[in-house]
């Protein structure tokens, strides 16, 4: 999947958020005509899925625009990940058979009892009114070890949804401020497994986004799931942590691995082919580096990190050690 991001401005300000350092303090916001550019760029291969992120997306003034631009298109598949509050302004172009859009759910103390009444709404809107239910999916960030998260299962049975995005929140880090993984995702194994067991205790199925637990705190509690079987196979569940790159269109057309590490390094889009090139770009000039530096002492030893089948995490934890190391082979 490509990202395209279209602003880097968002009309809530999750305490959670890693990205509360760039949204709503840059007006970067992606015209039009980058948009384009953008399609074009991507079509060498139609089959390429798109994302259209922000920020939040919604607040995007030609964001109307730019998904009639996608209908017009011959891309199959994009999909708009959005907090879901300004959705229903754009229901009459996502009703396209191609679009998915996915909300990223959070609870009503977080985005307020009002907003949270209008996602509700939305949600019931393309759901259950406009014969969208293969096109709307939720996600939730798990963030705190004691998250209360009963009001996702409760949308869950409401909308009858077969799965569920589900991430591990990576925490605020200020710059030079530094998080063992391992140590951080010991903390929050509770809250991920409670989670797991009471989705798939309602028929649903975890679908994993990036920031996985790792392996070594998965191997060997995998086999209590297998009664779950049909559920999962459902889901891509992945017992293969592996951060791999996301290649993030910014509006000014430079290109950063990912979200978390934009700070770290950008490319031009032009200067590239396809996005496989800019994926192998991205591969030796910050994978090959992270992989050298070691997220806790265990990994040092353990097998499935030195073979590259997990990745302990991502890769923003190890954001100062990858500026260092980056600035000292730049010396030579």
């Amino acid at each position: 999947m490509a990202n395209l991001m279209i602003t880097k401005q968002c009309n809530l300000k999750c305490s959670y958020c890693f990205a509360n350092e760039f949204v709503n303090k840059q007006k970067d916001v992606m015209s039009l005509e980058n948009f384009q550019k953008c399609l074009q760029f991507l079509s060498y291969n139609p089959r390429e899925r798109i994302g259209i992120i922000g920020g939040e997306p919604t607040m995007h003034p030609e964001l109307g625009k730019m998904l009639a631009a996608i209908i017009d298109s011959p891309f199959q598949s994009a999909c708009l990940f959005t907090n879901g509050i300004l959705v229903d302004k754009f229901i009459n172009e996502l009703r396209n058979s191609r679009f998915q859009i996915l909300i990223n759910l959070n609870s009503p103390d977080n985005v307020g009892s009002n907003n949270y009444e209008r996602i509700m709404s939305n949600m019931d809107e393309m759901i259950n009114r406009q014969y969208m239910k293969e096109q709307v999916g939720v996600g939730i960030n798990l963030y705190a070890p004691d998250m209360d998260y009963q009001y996702i299962i409760d949308v869950l049975k409401k909308f009858n949804l077969p799965k569920v995005r589900v991430s591990v929140s990576i925490p605020n880090m200020d710059e030079g401020r530094e998080v063992n993984p391992l140590q951080y995702f010991h903390q929050m194994e509770g809250v991920v497994r409670r989670f797991v067991d009471d989705i798939l205790a309602i028929g649903v199925a975890p679908n994993f986004d990036c920031n996985y637990l790792p392996k070594c705190l998965t191997n060997e509690k995998v086999s209590k799931y297998k009664e779950y079987e049909d559920i999962l196979r459902r889901s891509n569940i992945s017992m293969n942590p592996i951060c791999t790159p996301t290649i993030d269109i910014l509006p000014d057309l430079q290109v950063v691995r990912c979200f978390g590490l934009s700070d770290l390094y950008t490319v031009n889009l032009f200067d590239f082919k396809n996005t496989e090139e800019i994926k192998r770009h991205f591969m030796m000039e910050i994978d090959a580096l992270a992989y050298h530096i070691t997220p806790d002492e265990k990994c040092r030893t353990c097998g499935d990190y030195r073979a590259g089948l997990c990745s302990c995490g991502c890769y923003a934890y190890r954001l100062s050690k990858l500026k260092e190391l980056r600035t000292h082979l730049s010396d030579y």
